[in-house]
């Protein structure tokens, strides 16, 4: 079985502007970082991979980031994103090069931080606790309690 490496290059962190008719992307500290694949089929590198990959390579955790996949062609006219959304466009990505065998950057947008929240019925419980305003009860739901909430229940807090 022969095996062949698959280089990615890709911008962390930055945004599109739309220039005319065209859009360009504006990194915000101006650097490249790159990963490399060594396998047997491009198939093998999926959506989740190369996320995976690149989580690794910021030394972030993917659970406290989103991140958005995106790149600028080559091969078309019209300078739009595109963005990854699945495997089907992995493999787009990884076969689109210009004649030269020269593969678009990737661009990595972290669209937001995610914060882990324990949820109560609907509701986040650090808001609901804080004096925000109250969910709705729905008649029809079933509510269950952790035995925290349980116990403040009971004491009325």
């Amino acid at each position: 079985m022969s095996y062949c490496s698959i280089n990615i290059h890709f911008d962390y962190d930055g945004y599109y502007a739309k220039s005319g008719d065209d859009y360009e992307w504006i990194p915000s500290d101006g650097r490249l970082y790159a990963i490399s694949f060594k396998t047997s089929s491009l198939n093998e590198i999926t959506y989740s991979f190369l996320k995976e990959r690149i989580c690794n390579k910021k030394t972030i955790d993917p659970c406290t980031k989103r991140l958005n996949l995106s790149y600028i062609p080559l091969v078309v006219e019209s300078k739009r994103q595109s963005y990854i959304l699945d495997n089907e466009d992995v493999f787009v990505y990884l076969t689109s090069v210009d004649k030269e065998g020269i593969r678009s950057i990737l661009h990595v947008e972290v669209i937001e931080e995610m914060e882990i929240k324990e949820s109560s019925y609907g509701g986040n419980y650090t808001e609901l606790a804080s004096g925000l305003p109250k969910v709705e009860d729905n008649p029809g739901a079933l509510t269950l309690f952790t035995h925290v909430e349980e116990a403040e229940q009971h004491r009325g807090i």
